[in-house]
């Protein structure tokens, strides 16, 4: 529980994304019974087809299970703790909060939006832009290939992938053990929460994204701490992700019927939407760190 901890979980992480790769093209490979060439193919360039899809999805499970699951339990092993010890889970949430929890999910993308096509527009030095786009672009193709959803199953599959497991486990890797371990090692909660924030916004490897990742990261950080536990910023965390794959199925559902495409992207990133978003976004925040007798 101290920065060196940090350091070896950190190298777990990496590890077992290693891990979750090679693990990915084997099971993939033995599933959908071709090599695993072809599966390491699909999963870096999709074609579009069931198979890339399919291969997309589930590779993205296995890799997710294995570098964000296993170092967490590895953590718990460790240290001889109980998951209750990180998350406090048993403690109740309160109904009112929830409710909070979800509008702050739902006011924060398009606020997290802006601010992502803000900083896609600042003039980085040319090398570093190179990477940024190239980043950008590569995990915008997988993201677009998994969600490329025809029936209502596919959603549900997705949300579960994409919104239910990273709110659990991201949640209880970055605002459970890094912020603890951030609380025990620094004497101002602000450095543990911008501290933890860093290393989440870093981890997922986007320029672009890394301002607003870092501020969502903060801002779960500081609802974690003033609740004492991880219901409320996993439900705002669930829903943030959640509503996003939605809203891909619902535009591709548009799509199919009037012939009309959306941007997403470009939706959500409305200066407009944003305003007063920001607004309910910061009565969220109010309300889910107050205390109860407040």
């Amino acid at each position: 529980m101290n920065l060196w901890g940090l350091s070896i979980l950190l190298i777990f992480i990496l590890i077992f994304q290693l891990v979750g790769f090679f693990l990915s093209k084997i099971i993939l490979a033995a599933a959908f019974n071709i090599s695993t060439d072809q599966v390491a193919e699909l999963m870096s360039r999709p074609n579009g087809t069931a198979l890339s899809i399919n291969i997309g999805r589930f590779s993205n499970l296995i890799n997710f299970l294995c570098y964000m699951g296993v170092p967490s339990v590895l953590f718990l092993l460790i240290n001889r703790i109980s998951i209750n010890e990180i998350g406090h889970y048993n403690k109740k949430p309160l109904l009112l909060k929830i409710g909070w929890s979800v509008l702050l999910g739902i006011s924060a993308i398009p606020v997290i939006s802006v601010l992502t096509k803000w900083t896609s527009q600042l003039p980085f030095p040319e090398s570093v832009e190179g990477i940024a786009k190239k980043l950008s672009n590569m995990r915008n193709v997988l993201f677009e290939n998994m969600l490329d959803m025809n029936h209502i199953s596919e959603l549900l599959f997705c949300i579960v992938l994409i919104a239910l497991i990273p709110a659990i486990l991201e949640e209880f890797i970055f605002r459970g053990i890094i912020l603890k371990i951030g609380l025990l090692q620094y004497k101002k909660a602000l450095t543990a929460f911008l501290f933890q924030g860093f290393v989440f916004a870093i981890i997922h490897l986007s320029l672009y994204e890394l301002p607003g990742i870092f501020l969502m990261g903060s801002i779960f950080g500081y609802l974690a701490f003033k609740n004492s536990h991880l219901w409320y910023n996993t439900i705002t965390h669930f829903i943030f992700n959640g509503v996003t794959v939605f809203l891909y199925y619902y535009v591709s559902q548009e799509f199919k019927r009037s012939g009309i495409h959306y941007n997403v992207d470009e939706i959500l990133a409305n200066f407009l939407f944003a305003i007063p978003a920001s607004i309910i976004m910061g009565l969220s925040i109010f309300n889910l760190t107050k205390q109860e007798n407040e």
